[in-house]
C-alpha cells in the first residue's frame, strides 16, 4: 500500500529496535490506539523493542474496531480525547524518538493528523494492509482525497419555529458553510453556519464558527406525522450526520402556546401600567421597518416649513427663501430606456416648484425620439446624445440635479431641496433618503405599487465613503462647486465627472466634499424603479432585502484615483479594501497599512478569577496577531483567589506571555485601566474586557494602521454575542434621551447592516470592552474617571472628554475588528445585585449631569429612525 495518502517524511527511518522506556509505552499507546496504557503494561513491556510492540498493536482487533473503523464511518477518533498539550507532546515524541521530522500543524494538532502520520510509515502501513486488508484500504482511500471537505455536524434540536445544530469543515477549506435541511428530499430550511460554538471548537476542532439556527414551517406538513430531518451541505450535496426525528404534534405546540399566552397577559398588564404613567406614549407611533410600505402610505413626505406657511396664508408669490433657486436636471438615459426617462420627467412636472429645466442624456434613437416628443409638449425638456454635448452653464440655475432614468421624485422633492439650499448656503451638494417602488403584476391589489428597500442615510462620513457611496449616485450639486472641481475631474467644463459610471460619481462626491458641506436632507425624496429592483434581485435571488439596493453603491474607485480628494490626514497613508473576515458583508472593508507594523501595542486586561475566560481571551489575541511578539499584555489581577487562576497567572508571567499587576482593592474598572496604562510600554493602548474572543486575523496590524492616523481619536470594534448577533456596533446618543449600543441583537449579516454595523464609520463613542487609542491621547485626557464613574459610563464619558480635547479627531468604529463578547459574564449584570444597581444609578446621574445636552442629541444619525426602540429597527 502506497504511503502517498499519508503525511510522512520523504525518507523513512526504520522503527527503533532498542528497549522501550515508560514514556515510550505511554506515547506509543496514544499514537496507535489513542488512549493511555492499561495499568502494569509499562512494567511488563520492559525489555521489549519499540518495533515489536508497535507491530503487535497495529495487528490488534482494537486497532480495527476503535481506530480504523471510525475513520471510515467519519466518527470521532479515540485520539480526540487527548488534550491539546498531549497531542502536541505526542507529535514532538515522534520527531525525537522515531525520527519522523515534520512541521507541526498550525494551531492545535488534530487527531486525524496524528493517525495519518502514524499510518504513513511503510512498515506499519504494510502490516495494516496485511492484517486489516479491505478496512485499511478504505482508510487509505479516505486519506488520499486531496482537497475533499471533511464535514462534521448534526441537527441537535428542532421545535415548531427553529432547527438548530452545527456544521464544520475540518479540512479547513471553508471557514463558513451554507446549510440546508431537507425532509423526505424536500428543502425545508436553509442558511449559513456561522454562530460561535466554543464546545465544538474545543472537542472537534476548527474555528468554532459553525452553529446554525434556521426558521422553518412544520405546519406545512400533516399534524401527527413523524418527520425525518436531514442536514445537507448544499455545495457538495453531502448529507451530514444522521436523520433527526421530529414529531410534528400540534398538541405539543398548543401546550407551549398556552404557556406563552399567560406570559403575554402579564406583559400586556405591565404595558398598560406604563402607558398610564406616560400619557405621551399613547400618542407615539412607530413602524417597524418590516412594515415600511405601510409607513410610506401612512406618512406622506410633508411640505417644507416655508411651503406650509405660504399654503396656510394663501400667498402665491415666491418667498424670499426660494429666490434665485432653480435646477438644471440631468437625467442619465444612456441605458436606452425611453419609458424610464419619461417616468422621471413626469415626476418633475408634478413638482409644485416650477423652476427647473431637464436634459435627457442618451444617444439611443429611441431615447432621442422620446426627448423630442417631451420637448414638444414642455419647453423645459431637452435631449443630448452624451455628457460632453451638454450646453455650457447659462448661470440661470445655481443647482444641477443628477438623476437616472426611471427614478421618481416625490412631489415634495424640489421644495425640500429649495429649503435645504437656503438653510445651508455653503453646501456643495445635497442628498436624501430613497427607496424602491415595486410594480407587481396580476389583479388588484397585488399589482399596486409598493415601497420597499428604504435607504436611510446619515450625515456625510469620509470613513464610510471609502467602502460605500453613502451619498448615492443621484444628488443635487451646487454649480459653483462643480465648476471648481471640473478641471481636476478630467474635463474643462462643468460637465466633467458627471458620467453615470460608479467610480466617476464616487470621485465627484469626494471632489465636492472639499468644496463645502455635503448636506443630508432626511426625507424620502426619490424612489428607484422596479426595473432596477428586478436587476438587483436577479443577482441576489431576493427582491425584498434592503441590502441588495446598495450593491450598486459599493465603492470602486481605488487609492490612486481618490488620492487628490482625500483629507489631508490621509495623504501619504496606504490603504486597501479587503473582504469581511466573517463573510457577513457583501462589500469590502477598508484596512489601513501601518508605517510601524511592529510598534508595541499594550493590551490592558482587568480580571478576577474566571481563568477560562482570561485564557481564551489571551490565546485568541496571540493566535490571531500578525506580530504577537510586539504585544505587551498587561493583566490587572483584581484579587483572584481560585488556585487555577493564580497558577495560570504565575505560569504566564514566568513564560513572558503577559505581565501581572496585583491590585487587591474593590473593583473599580476605571482605576484598574489607569494603573495598567501607567505601566504600559506600548505607543498604543487597547482597553479590553477579559470575556472577549478575537475573531479577526492580523487584528494588531489593522489596529495600528488606524491609530497611526492623525485624525483618529479612538477605535472601537464589532462585538458579537455567541449566536453571532450584534452586541456593539458603536455607541449612539439621543436614544431614549440617553446613550445606547447600535444594532443590538441584529444578525451580523443582516441586510440593513450595509448602512450601519457593516460599515466603517465615525461614532460619538465606543464601548470600553474594546477601546483603543494612543498612549499619548490617553495620558492627555487624564484617563478614565476613577472618582465618579468607577464601573459604568466611563467609556462614553472618556470619548466625550477626548473629543472636546481633540475636536479635529474622531472615534472610528471598524467592523474589520470583530470579537465575541460574553457581555458581563465575568462580573455579572448590575440588576442582579441591589448594591450594584444603586452604584449604577449614581454613576448614570453623575454622567448625565456632566455631559449636559450631549447625550440627548442625535449625533450623525437619521432623524427618521425611532429613538425610543432598539436603534435602527423602526421609523417615527
Amino acid at each position: 500500500m502506497s504511503s502517498s495518502a499519508f503525511d510522512a517524511p520523504a525518507t523513512w527511518p526504520a522503527l527503533p529496535t532498542d528497549a522501550l522506556s515508560e514514556d515510550d509505552v505511554l506515547q506509543l499507546y496514544r499514537a496507535l490506539l489513542g488512549r493511555e496504557p492499561d495499568p502494569g503494561v509499562a512494567q511488563r513491556a520492559a525489555g521489549r523493542s519499540l518495533a515489536e510492540m508497535a507491530l503487535e498493536m497495529v495487528r490488534s482487533e482494537e486497532m480495527a474496531l476503535k481506530v480504523l473503523t471510525p475513520v471510515v464511518q467519519r466518527r470521532d477518533l479515540p485520539h480526540a480525547h487527548l488534550s491539546d498539550e498531549e497531542r502536541l507532546r505526542l507529535w514532538q515524541w515522534m520527531d525525537r524518538r522515531l525520527g519522523w521530522p515534520a512541521a507541526a500543524p498550525v494551531g492545535r494538532v488534530r487527531p486525524e493528523a496524528l493517525l495519518r502520520r502514524v499510518c504513513g510509515h511503510p512498515r506499519l502501513s504494510q502490516e495494516l494492509q496485511a492484517v486489516h486488508a479491505g478496512l485499511f484500504s478504505e482508510v487509505a482511500a479516505h486519506f488520499a482525497q486531496p482537497g475533499a471537505l471533511d464535514l462534521q455536524g448534526k441537527i441537535e434540536f428542532a421545535n415548531h419555529e427553529f432547527i438548530s445544530g452545527w456544521l464544520t469543515d475540518l479540512s479547513g477549506q471553508r471557514a463558513t458553510l451554507r446549510v440546508e435541511v431537507r425532509c423526505h428530499g424536500r428543502l425545508v430550511a436553509s442558511g449559513s453556519a456561522h454562530s460561535l460554538r466554543p464546545d465544538i471548537r474545543e472537542h472537534i476542532g476548527g474555528n468554532g464558527l459553525c452553529g446554525f439556527r434556521l426558521p422553518w414551517r412544520p405546519e406545512a406538513w400533516p399534524s401527527g406525522q413523524a418527520l425525518s430531518l436531514q442536514l445537507v451541505e448544499p455545495a457538495s450535496g453531502t448529507a451530514v450526520g444522521g436523520p433527526y426525528r421530529y414529531e410534528n404534534s400540534r398538541l405539543d405546540q398548543l401546550g407551549v402556546a398556552q404557556l406563552l399566552s399567560k406570559e403575554l397577559e402579564e406583559i400586556q398588564r405591565r404595558i398598560d401600567a406604563l402607558a398610564a404613567m406616560v400619557p405621551q406614549g399613547l400618542r407615539y407611533a412607530a413602524f417597524p421597518l418590516d412594515h415600511y410600505d405601510l409607513y410610506r402610505r401612512t406618512h406622506r413626505v410633508p411640505p417644507p416649513p416655508w411651503l406650509q406657511e405660504r399654503a396656510w396664508a394663501g400667498v402665491l408669490t415666491p418667498p424670499a427663501v426660494a429666490e434665485g433657486v432653480a435646477f438644471r436636471v440631468l437625467i442619465d438615459a444612456c441605458a436606452g430606456d425611453p419609458i424610464a426617462a419619461r417616468c422621471t420627467v413626469d415626476t418633475l412636472r408634478a413638482q409644485p416648484w416650477p423652476h427647473w429645466q431637464a436634459w435627457i442624456v442618451g444617444a439611443a434613437p429611441v431615447v432621442t425620439d422620446a426627448a423630442a416628443l417631451m420637448a414638444a409638449a414642455d419647453s423645459r425638456v431637452r435631449g443630448v446624445a452624451g455628457w460632453a454635448d451638454l450646453p455650457p452653464d447659462d448661470g440661470l440655475a445655481p443647482w444641477w440635479l443628477l438623476l437616472e432614468a426611471g427614478e421618481r421624485l416625490d412631489p415634495m422633492a424640489l421644495p425640500w431641496l429649495v429649503h435645504a439650499a437656503h438653510q445651508s448656503p455653503q453646501a456643495a451638494a445635497l442628498y436624501w433618503d430613497e427607496d424602491t417602488l415595486r410594480h407587481a403584476c396580476g389583479r388588484a391589489p397585488a399589482r399596486e405599487e409598493r415601497h420597499v428597500r428604504p435607504l436611510l442615510r446619515r450625515a456625510f462620513d469620509p470613513e464610510a465613503m471609502l467602502e460605500l457611496n453613502v451619498v448615492g449616485r443621484s444628488l443635487a450639486v451646487r454649480v459653483a462647486a462643480l465648476q471648481a472641481v471640473a478641471p481636476a475631474l478630467g474635463a474643462g467644463d462643468a460637465a466633467g465627472g458627471l458620467s453615470g459610471a460608479p467610480a466617476a460619481r464616487e470621485a465627484l462626491v469626494w471632489a465636492l466634499a472639499g468644496q463645502g458641506p455635503l448636506v443630508h436632507v432626511p426625507q424620502f425624496l426619490l424612489s428607484r424603479n422596479d426595473a432596477a429592483l428586478r436587476a438587483d434581485s436577479a443577482e441576489a435571488g431576493d427582491d425584498d432585502g434592503p441590502g441588495e439596493s446598495v450593491q450598486r453603491l459599493i465603492a470602486q474607485a481605488g487609492p490612486e484615483a481618490l488620492r487628490p480628494w482625500l483629507p489631508a490626514a490621509w495623504q501619504g497613508r496606504r490603504w486597501q479594501r479587503v473582504t469581511d473576515p466573517l463573510g457577513a458583508s457583501p462589500k469590502p472593508l477598508v484596512r489601513w497599512t501601518p508605517q510601524r507594523p511592529e510598534a508595541v501595542l499594550s493590551v490592558l486586561l482587568p480580571t478576577r478569577d474566571q481563568v477560562g475566560l482570561l485564557r481564551d481571551c489571551i490565546d485568541t489575541l496571540r493566535e490571531q496577531a500578525l506580530h504577537p511578539g510586539a504585544l505587551d499584555i498587561v493583566v490587572a489581577d483584581n484579587g483572584s483567589t481560585e488556585p487555577e487562576t493564580l497558577a495560570y497567572l504565575a505560569e504566564g508571567a514566568a513564560r513572558g506571555d503577559f505581565r501581572v499587576l496585583r491590585i487587591d482593592e474593590p473593583f473599580n474598572w476605571s482605576r484598574l485601566n489607569n494603573r495598567m496604562a501607567e505601566a504600559a510600554r506600548g505607543d498604543h493602548l487597547l482597553l479590553l474586557n477579559n470575556d472577549t474572543r478575537m475573531l479577526t486575523g492580523q487584528w494588531d496590524d489593522i489596529l495600528r494602521g488606524l491609530l497611526e492616523r492623525e485624525d483618529v481619536l479612538a477605535v472601537g470594534a464589532r462585538l458579537l454575542y455567541e449566536d453571532m448577533t450584534i452586541q456593539h456596533a458603536g455607541v449612539l446618543t439621543g436614544q431614549e434621551r440617553f446613550v445606547a449600543h447600535d444594532a443590538v441583537g441584529v444578525p451580523v449579516d443582516d441586510g440593513l447592516g450595509l448602512l450601519g454595523p457593516q460599515l466603517t464609520r465615525r461614532m460619538p463613542a465606543v464601548t470600553g470592552a474594546f477601546l483603543a487609542c494612543t498612549a499619548a491621547t490617553y495620558a492627555a485626557t487624564g484617563g478614565m474617571d476613577e472618582a465618579q464613574l468607577s464601573v459604568t459610563f466611563n467609556d462614553v464619558d472618556w470619548c466625550q472628554r477626548a473629543g472636546q480635547r481633540f475636536p479635529d479627531r474622531h472615534v472610528v468604529y471598524s467592523p474589520l475588528l470583530s470579537l465575541v463578547h460574553l457581555e458581563s459574564k465575568s462580573r455579572g449584570f448590575d440588576f442582579q445585585d441591589p448594591l450594584k444597581q444603586a452604584r449604577a444609578d449614581y454613576e448614570r446621574q453623575a454622567f448625565e449631569a456632566r455631559s449636559g445636552g450631549w447625550v440627548i442629541e442625535d449625533r450623525g444619525g437619521n432623524p427618521q429612525l425611532s429613538h425610543w426602540v432598539r436603534p435602527g429597527t423602526a421609523l417615527d
